[in-house]
């Protein structure tokens, strides 16, 4: 994904690269400098931040996009060597381009080293650094989108040096035809796969103004709905959040045996900086129809300006199953869409909180998960028949009308199994571990039906058995699976070898396990004194 700044700043000047017939765009803008994102080192009233993670999260790793063209799930198979070809769109092409036809996005691509400890923050809080910049290499697109084409799908010419100007050509003469290059979204998560942090805003705003030729980049410190900020000023600080994880039920479909489920989740929280960038040129169609703000998901009708506030949809939730083989999610099956109801776009009117819910159905055997996904919502696939030349056409028009979306920036729920009949009937012993105070036993069952409690039994070395522990339901008759984890007091098994556990009331066993036990720390050995 590299991007070397030598060969933009060159293809800038010359407006192609040698041995091509594509324009190419540097990133930066008409006065050299390039196009940062500002949170600790702001314009704003005060520096913005994102909160110390919660207790228990694993490594952080960030990501940045602009709405629209973002594309996560591929790496630039050029290596760079097609510098910034797409001009904003994130998409390859031209006569002569090698990889011509490739979707990479407009976006940082998968990096975790723009992120510093934020001064005003406290221990944990984080902010980006010089290092997130649309002119450092290592960025795939270009923040500054060029979206004229000719009917080749080639571009006619660079893009126009500036973020979202106020005037056509030269500075002084007001006009919104420059208004294109499109918000940016920034992604936060760890490695324990429970939270996140998410942010989205526009250029930094020009107030209008037609004489105004100092570009500030992104500034996260104009954000006004996150969290307050000590040091006064806006709630611009950016909130983790957990990662939606819905309650689920079902019921068995007579018909057909498959299971009906019901999925409610509260929405998340969408910090945002407000911004409205109107562009009254906005229904003007161009390209054949292709408009060049983009495509609205709900409606399929043009996007009327490049604020926050125009965009069609932030965030989206799609239910997606895979199988289960023997006891688990099959590891070689991708991920899928539900089917009907599998995708729920909630207006940027919603407010945070308020409760979402679908139904979809799936067969029996199911592992089952919510992806919370962020940006726009793709409403045209890469188009596979035809002719290779006019695929290529017809993806490119797509990519710049906004229509392959935003792919591969989202996070997934814990997994969630609806089994069949007969994995239903008892539960799955996983594991038995004896530590220092407690014997630490988990199940989980694969399906619950009419269940009311769960019986822990320990046999010993005699093959005596006795109940140790009970344990109650928690989806007892919601059809969904479950998984339990029980500490049991180390004077209840001391003679224990083995453990199994019953479902109640239908008394069906499960698996049973030989107890294994922790290493005891040995103490420490006395040296012998002298003597013989």
């Amino acid at each position: 994904m590299k991007r070397t700044l030598i060969i933009l700043a060159i293809a800038a000047v010359l407006g192609v690269i040698a041995g091509t017939d594509e324009a190419v765009a540097s990133c930066q803008e008409a006065n050299g400098s390039t196009f940062p994102i500002r949170q600790c080192i702001t314009a704003a009233a005060t520096p913005s931040w994102f909160a110390p993670p919660p207790s228990g999260s694993g490594p952080i790793s960030s990501a940045w996009w602009v709405l629209g063209f973002g594309n996560r799930t591929l790496i630039d198979p050029t290596g760079g060597a097609n510098a910034e070809p797409s001009l904003g769109c994130g998409f390859i092409t031209g006569t002569g381009m090698t990889n011509h036809g490739t979707f990479t996005g407009n976006d940082s691509g998968n990096t975790n080293t723009d992120l510093v400890p934020a001064p005003a923050g406290g221990v944990g809080a984080t902010c980006f650094s010089f290092a997130a910049n649309w002119g450092n290499p290592g960025n795939d697109g270009c923040a500054d989108l060029n979206r004229t084409y000719n009917n080749l799908g080639e571009a006619t010419n660079a893009s126009d040096g500036y973020l979202n100007p106020y005037w056509s050509g030269a500075p002084g003469t007001y006009s919104y035809y420059a208004l294109v290059d499109a918000p940016m979204g920034a992604l936060l998560t760890e490695g324990s796969d429970k939270h996140f942090a998410v942010a989205f805003f526009s250029s930094t705003t020009r107030h209008l103004s037609e004489n105004d030729v100092f570009d500030r980049g992104w500034d996260m410190g104009a954000i006004t709905n996150g969290d307050s900020n000590p040091s006064g000023g806006n709630n611009n600080v950016i909130p983790w959040q957990p990662i939606p994880d819905p309650t689920a039920s079902a019921v068995v479909d007579p018909n057909d045996q498959s299971r009906v489920v019901n999925l409610t989740w509260p929405h998340i929280r969408r910090p945002h900086d407000g911004s409205s960038r109107l562009n009254p040129a906005a229904a003007i169609a161009v390209d054949g129809g292709r408009h060049v703000l983009g495509t609205a998901f709900a409606t399929a009708s043009s996007l009327l300006g490049v604020g926050v506030a125009e965009q069609s949809e932030l965030v989206s939730y799609l239910v997606e199953i895979k199988p289960i083989v023997g006891l688990d999610c099959d590891a070689n099956a991708p991920w899928n869409p539900a089917g009907p109801g599998s995708l729920v776009v909630p207006p940027n009117s919603e407010p945070a909180g308020s409760m979402q819910s679908t139904t979809v159905d799936v067969p029996p055997n199911t592992c089952l998960r919510l992806t919370t996904r962020f940006g726009r919502v793709p409403t045209q696939a890469m188009r596979t028949t035809g002719t290779a030349s006019s695929n290529r056409v017809e993806n490119r028009f797509d990519a710049c009308a906004g229509k392959l979306g935003d792919l591969g920036y989202n996070v997934s729920s814990s997994t969630k199994k609806i089994g069949e009949a007969f994995l239903s009937e008892k539960p799955v012993l996983r594991a038995a571990r004896m530590n220092q105070r407690n014997l630490v036993v988990e199940f989980e069952t694969l399906g619950e039906f009419g269940v009311q409690s769960f019986d822990i039994v320990a046999k010993d070395r005699k093959g005596n058995t006795s109940v140790i522990a009970r344990v109650e339901c928690t989806q007892c008759s919601s059809g969904i699976g479950a998984q339990y984890s029980v500490d049991v007091p180390m004077a209840s098994v001391r003679s224990a070898t083995s453990v199994h556990v019953v479902m109640q009331p239908s008394g069906s066993i499960s698996n049973e396990i030989t107890i294994s036990r922790e290493q005891q720390p040995q103490p420490p050995t006395t040296p012998r004194r002298g003597g013989r």
